[in-house]
């Protein structure tokens, strides 16, 4: 019985909210028209934000999976396990950005260049120790096959 009670309910509760829609939308001469077209417009926006977000949210995963490839694929650098070679002018730019932040040199006086390799560091240093220091620390990197010394000590400038 109780359950009788509850369908009868709930269809004149549904019957009701078709009838409100129906006077809110179709049935009141003044202002039906109105709320029809507000109610499209509203509806039409909210499918437009949605499709921008779907959007949206699909490159953020598009830019996911690149990065996710490109990771995968640079597991192994170069090919069979091996690093290409860095160009004379790449291998320059790798000694400056590492060698001299290991080493905290500054580069404001000293001119970096490579050739096959060999990386030729020349200018002036504050000292020795700034010298030895800049030498260890571009050797080290990877891609340099030797370092040529022509670095000079600040206070050997006349």
């Amino acid at each position: 019985m109780v359950n009788v009670m509850a369908k009868r309910a709930g269809v004149l509760l549904g019957a009701f909210a078709i009838g409100a829609m129906a006077e809110y939308f179709l049935l009141d001469r003044r202002h039906a028209t109105r709320r029809r077209h507000i109610a499209r417009e509203r509806g039409i926006a909210i499918a437009r934000r949605r499709s921008r977000a779907a959007v949206r949210r699909a490159k953020y995963l598009e830019g996911v999976a690149e990065g996710a490839a490109h990771r995968a694929a640079h597991v192994l650098p170069g090919r069979n396990g091996r690093r290409e070679a860095l160009d004379d002018v790449s291998l320059a730019r790798k000694v400056e950005s590492i060698a001299f932040r290991e080493a905290r040199v500054s580069k404001a006086h000293v001119s970096v260049n490579a050739e096959k390799g060999v990386v030729y560091l020349r200018g002036r240093v504050e000292s020795d120790r700034e010298i030895d220091d800049l030498l260890r620390a571009a050797a080290a990197v990877e891609g340099v096959a030797r370092v040529q010394n022509m670095l000079h000590p600040a206070h050997l400038q006349g």
